[in-house]
């Protein structure tokens, strides 16, 4: 529904002149000019409220709404992965056939946040426009791709996307099967090592009701060459399943270990 705009009569000499007219009679030709003149004054302020109204939905609108959408689609088989695993990012340009043989261009923005991009690999797209790029990241990133500006093609480059690169967490146990309310042993090792500091803790956590996970016990982490290592003992009363966390860091992501299962023995 548009809003009501408010015709206001004109002032100055036009206006007094208008008010003088309407207290004493006029002929025709008077009242023909007089009825123009109201009219200019109307489509006037109509004419500026419109501009008005325009103007604010025009702010209303989100800024995302207002960017231009990427040039380039992409797809990423994975969007965290463990150290040393790899990923594809993998798309079509959008001239299809057209940008066959076009040259490409990945770049990553690597942690620390927030960093620059640079170009990691070059390479062309396929028959119809089609590419695939292989990575094995070194730490988390940010990831895009570009179509340089060639003779025929303007630039056109994808969003950049981050890939989350986690820590390897392993998990061992003095048993899987203890006795109600005995203390079962917790150990393993970290890849890659994690930075010692206060902040340097594995946690163990066992999965609750709801299907998450709920802190039990922490402990240091301890420098061992290429990894750390962590070991904790807790008093186990149930049966369940329990894992291994480790926070995330400058250049990781939250790792954790697969989850175990104990069975309680009542003897």
């Amino acid at each position: 529904m548009e809003e009501p705009v408010q015709i206001i009569p004109p002032t100055g000499p036009e206006g007094a002149r208008l008010a003088c007219a309407g207290d004493r009679r006029v002929s025709p030709r008077q009242g023909r000019g007089i009825r123009a003149a109201v009219l200019r004054a109307r489509g006037a302020k109509t004419g500026w409220a419109v501009a008005l109204v325009g103007a604010a939905l025009t702010m209303a609108v989100p800024a995302s709404a207002q960017a231009p959408t990427p040039d380039i689609p992409v797809t990423f088989s994975v969007r965290s992965l463990l150290s040393g695993d790899t990923f594809t990012v993998s798309g079509v340009l959008p001239g299809g056939p057209a940008d066959a043989g076009r040259p490409l261009e990945l770049y990553e923005r690597r942690a620390p946040f927030p960093g620059a991009y640079a170009i990691m690999s070059n390479g062309a797209s396929g028959p119809n426009g089609e590419f695939v790029f292989s990575v094995k990241p070194v730490r988390k990133a940010y990831w895009a791709v570009v179509a340089p500006e060639t003779t025929t093609r303007p630039r056109e480059a994808s969003n950049g996307f981050l890939v989350a690169v986690r820590r390897k967490v392993s998990i061992r146990t003095t048993s899987r099967r203890p006795l109600r309310g005995r203390f079962v042993g917790f150990s393993g090792f970290v890849s890659p090592s994690f930075p010692v500091g206060p902040g340097s803790v594995a946690t163990l956590q066992r999965r609750n009701p709801q299907g998450g996970f709920t802190d039990v016990k922490s402990a240091l982490l301890k420098a061992a060459g290429q990894v750390s290592s962590y070991r904790l003992r807790t008093r186990v009363r149930r049966s369940g399943v329990y894992r291994v966390v480790v926070p995330s860091s400058t250049f990781f992501s939250t790792g954790a270990s697969v989850g175990v299962t104990l069975h309680m023995r009542l003897h």
